[in-house]
């Protein structure tokens, strides 16, 4: 059981970056870009990430795939298999997305941000799935993501949750996102 336990945190900041989440508290009007930018995110998207994140030690090699699928209002859920040297684990993330609001407080890049798909997202929900139907759950993970290529592929890294956070809190990996469908 211990091994489940092990590596939390780098599977909450896998979750986040692997699938964007939900925008409906996106505040814009419905012809907004924001708006355009979930429309053209919408269906199931297949995923892979890669890199470095600390499992409570050092920072490790890990990776992390699975599927997720976006409404079209910007909340994603999905499933997936996390992997580092203390194991695998399955996981299940779903959260609410938003855009134009990486810069806050810089209208010119606010505006700039939200019309090309720029993005951050919360996984407020984030938990590792047991054999036998329990869950553990993981802390919110934050990403920052742009939608490219007309909505076929996102990609993300995770950003830290703590404001100042530096060293092995701060992951080191990107997750590319691939359209399956609409």
């Amino acid at each position: 059981m211990t091994r489940w336990i092990r590596f939390p945190v780098a599977l909450a900041a896998a979750a986040a970056c692997a699938i964007p989440i939900s925008a409906a508290a996106d505040n814009r009007s419905p012809g907004s870009s924001a708006n355009a930018c979930f429309a053209m995110a919408r269906g199931a998207y297949g995923f892979n990430c890669s890199g470095s994140a600390s499992s409570g030690g050092p920072l490790e090699p890990i990776s992390f795939g699975g599927v997720v699928q976006g409404d079209g209002k910007g909340f994603y859920e999905g499933y997936g298999t996390f992997n580092t040297s203390g194991g695998s684990a399955h996981v299940h993330s779903s959260g609410q997305a938003r855009y134009g609001t990486n810069c806050e407080g810089h209208a010119d890049c606010e505006a700039f941000t939200a019309r090309n798909c720029w993005g951050h997202i919360d996984y407020t929900t984030n938990e590792i799935l047991l054999p036998g139907g329990g869950t553990i759950p993981l802390p919110t993970v934050s990403v920052d993501f742009a939608v490219v290529d007309d909505g076929r592929e996102i990609l993300g890294t995770p950003v830290p949750n703590a404001p100042g956070a530096t060293g092995d809190l701060v992951p080191r990996f990107t997750c590319r996102l691939v359209k399956i469908r609409d």
